[in-house]
């Protein structure tokens, strides 16, 4: 039992650690940003030799604003923005850290073509107009030998740039594409769209309430949550955390629980217990806006998911849990389960994720001030381009893979929410553009239903963000051509025929983006300085893919011509023939004045007053099958899937000597590519496994001695960091060591990966990763 390790702020007032003491915070934030320094940089006018130039940050998702301060064409500092509302004038030790980036002696400078084995590490720079027709070439060749566009695969991660990559992947055809959701926050967006139709926001600043579960919001930062949570929280405001680990903000919680790994969904259902039984939910609110409430009392009741229940399977008090669900309530509606970002965890999450939205909606803590509101986004003018119709293109192997798919990852066959499969799909609601990892992997392995030959990959990381490394490296050797675009020599691109060097945001013009949320903004990029090498951005590199691909004529022959002519005309000739500014000022043309103050302040806030209760206005109609709020969700049970979320045992019990392996993030750096970094790598130059004191006892483990961590798939030796600060039957360490390119000198076999160890088990509903499905075994090295 872990009720000792329940602990009380007061009792920890000195404990903090403060992730965002390495923050840049603007004082006296009025309105929610940053008071203007006495120079004023604001205005952002050239001084002298001295000019200060706005943009926004790329360091991780949170694009917050910043001011490059430059002298003499070089890039000095980096600052915060005083004028951006979402990141409230903050800028963290990445954020900083970044202006080092263009500098780099190890960033990629020029196109780089493979000449000995993969791997052997040996290249030659080649021309970008070689590079262009190299890949086109590859494409050609693949589409002509499997008469199947989608016989080759893009992949890529989020960034303002990753629109201009699907200009490539729609231009070739391909329906074979995979991004970064399902290793990230899709199980999220299922849980509470299958309550909302939508997913949703907290109001961190306004909330009276607030229960945050694994979301380490104190070190892996979402602005402005990690700001207002911490800075700009209301007098008064509670927070409940729940996390096997002490982090920083357990630190920073009224009351933290180190909840027993995979039982955060006996928590929440015994909290709905809590709530129906004694009636303390929104009864005006229940009766009007929720669909199934009665249907979904009568199931939680039924399946007895008490407080006392729901203690025997995650070790958290019975009276502790029913004081949670009370305070909960009792500050209705500002009362908030937070949404989180973060990685998919267990084989279940969905329908965890289901209970928490569905505990936000039976308290009516929805779009209210201090409660979960629907994000608010600002519209920008679209272009339309036509690209054509292929005929040579076949369904993308993740859909096709069911069978294949049941008989490798656990999930699909073995959770007994879901049963023995899924009626059509291998993933029930998967994103057509993001796909799933997983399946994905499984389906090229085996030749299922097609061959897959070809990779075109936008920075991302496969090697180190997908689970089971062995597998990913065993994809790559099936490929007759890769192809990755990036700014470091990462370890996908080692394993590369050709690498592209992608321009460092600091030196590139990035469209306009919305960023939506309940304080909506607009952002974009221009150069803060002049590209230093012989670099492109996106937008160039389509370009001269595309051009390059136009000059071939097996590419198009099984395209209408009229088709083509329509695509050479709107996506060659009226977007990527032209200047990247004249696409950012029709993204803006609804907005007298827009692209000037973008340019100026870095920015573009329409409004610094949040839009609540929506919603609520009578005759709206929910994005969700019946129009209403569900707790009895019609979609999941057209499909075969229990539309009420019920209560996942382990896929196995715990074996003696086996510890549940833990993911997570470090406020210093962004999933695996800030490691190699030198200002950062000071803070952290290798990481350690956690383990619990008594556990390194047993095991006669003393702290920073190597040990080997082992799993089924994999195996890892860094140090141990022995500490009070986990669960006993757990241990963590933080993701983006243990690398395999010799391009990331810093890192590269220092520490411990997190992907070699990962099994590759997912949430079937989703397609997710599940991140924390893995046991492994500890021993001195």
């Amino acid at each position: 039992m872990m009720n000792s390790l329940k602990m009380n702020r007061r009792r920890f007032l000195g404990v903090s650690g403060g992730a965002l003491a390495a923050a840049t915070l603007g004082s006296g934030l009025g309105q929610l940003r940053a008071a203007k320094s006495e120079e004023d940089l604001s205005r952002f006018q050239k001084r002298g030799k001295k000019e200060y130039i706005a943009s926004n940050c790329a360091m991780c998702v949170n694009k917050c604003g910043i001011i490059g301060e430059v002298i003499d064409g070089k890039l000095h500092k980096i600052n915060p923005n005083p004028e951006h509302l979402k990141s409230r004038g903050m800028l963290c030790a990445k954020g900083n850290a970044g202006a080092s980036l263009p500098y780099s002696p190890e960033r990629l400078k020029k196109p780089l073509l493979r000449t000995g084995k993969r791997g052997e590490g040996k290249w030659k720079e080649i021309s970008w107009e070689e590079a262009y027709r190299h890949v086109a070439q590859n494409l050609a060749r693949l589409k002509q030998k499997y008469k199947n566009r989608s016989s080759v695969a893009f992949a890529s991660t989020e960034g303002l740039q990753e629109e201009f990559f699907y200009y490539l992947v729609s231009g070739f055809g391909s329906l074979n594409t995979v991004r970064h959701p399902t290793l990230c926050l899709s199980t999220n967006i299922q849980g509470w769209s299958s309550v909302y139709g939508v997913y949703p926001d907290a109001d961190l600043q306004n909330a009276e309430f607030v229960v945050m579960i694994g979301s380490d919001r104190a070190q892996s930062f979402i602005t402005p949550d990690s700001v207002d949570f911490q800075r700009f929280k209301p007098k008064g405001q509670t927070l409940v955390y729940l996390d096997p680990r002490f982090t920083e903000t357990a630190a920073k919680a009224d009351k933290w629980f180190a909840v027993k790994p995979r039982t955060d969904m006996a928590f929440t259902l015994a909290m709905l217990y809590v709530i129906l039984e004694e009636e303390l939910y929104d009864k005006t609110f229940a009766k009007r806006e929720l669909h199934g409430f009665e249907r979904f009392r009568e199931h939680v009741f039924a399946n007895g998911y008490t407080p006392e229940w729901a203690e025997s399977k995650c070790e958290i008090p019975a009276d502790e849990i029913r004081w949670t669900a009370r305070q909960f309530a009792r500050h209705a509606p500002r009362s908030v389960i937070y949404p989180g970002r973060r990685s998919s965890f267990y084989a279940h999450e969905v329908y965890f994720r289901q209970t928490c939205a569905m505990l936000t909606a039976i308290c009516g803590c929805w779009d209210v001030k201090g409660g979960i509101v629907p994000k608010s986004s600002v519209p920008l003018s679209s272009h339309t381009p036509l690209f054509p119709f292929f005929y040579d293109v076949k369904e993308r192997v993740d859909k096709e893979a069911v069978g294949i798919v049941k008989k490798v990852v656990p999930s699909v066959v073995d959770c007994p929410l879901v049963g023995t499969g899924l009626p059509e799909d291998s993933c029930a609601f998967l994103s057509e553009r993001d796909g799933s990892w997983i399946t994905f992997r499984e389906a090229v392995l085996h030749d299922e239903p097609y061959p897959v030959r070809g990779f075109v990959c936008f920075k991302q990381n496969p090697l180190q963000s997908v689970p089971n490394t062995a597998k990913t490296l065993q994809m790559l050797e099936k490929m007759e051509f890769i192809c990755v675009i990036e700014q470091q020599m990462s370890d996908t691109a080692w394993y590369a025929d050709l690498v592209l060097p992608h321009s460092t945001y600091l030196e590139s013009w990035d469209p306009c983006h919305a960023l939506s949320g309940i304080w909506p903004v607009v952002v974009a990029r221009q150069p803060v300085i002049q590209p230093l090498f012989n670099t492109r951005t996106m937008f160039e590199i389509s370009r001269g893919i595309l051009t390059e691909m136009l000059k071939i004529p097996e590419l198009w022959d099984d395209v209408e011509a009229e088709a083509l002519e329509d695509f050479k005309k709107t996506v060659m000739q009226e977007i990527l023939e032209q200047p990247i500014q004249k696409y950012m000022q029709h993204q803006l043309k609804d907005y007298p004045g827009g692209y000037e103050r973008i340019l100026e302040k870095g920015v573009l806030v329409p409004s610094q007053k949040p839009n609540y209760g929506k919603t609520r206005q009578n005759g709206f109609r929910f994005k969700t099958k019946t129009g209403k709020i569900e707790l009895f969700n019609e979609r999941f049970h057209k499909r075969g899937l229990d539309p009420m979320p019920s209560y996942c045992e382990p896929l196995r019990p715990q074996k003696e000597g086996e510890y549940r392996f833990l993911v997570g993030r470090t406020a210093w750096h962004t999933h695996s590519s800030t490691q190699n970094i030198p200002h950062l790598w000071e803070i952290m130059k290798e990481n350690a496994v956690w383990i619990n004191t008594a556990e390194a006892a047993r095991l006669g483990i003393h702290d920073g001695q190597y040990c080997r961590v082992t799993s089924k798939v994999g195996q890892q030796t860094l140090k141990a960091y022995v500490t009070e600060k986990i669960r006993p039957d757990a241990v963590y360490y933080v993701n983006g060591w243990g690398r395999l390119s010799p391009g990331m000198s810093l890192v590269y076999k220092k520490g411990g990966s997190e992907a070699e160890i990962l099994e590759d088990t997912m949430d079937s509903i989703s397609g997710s990763a599940a991140m924390h499905e893995t046991y492994v075994t500890i021993e001195k090295a």
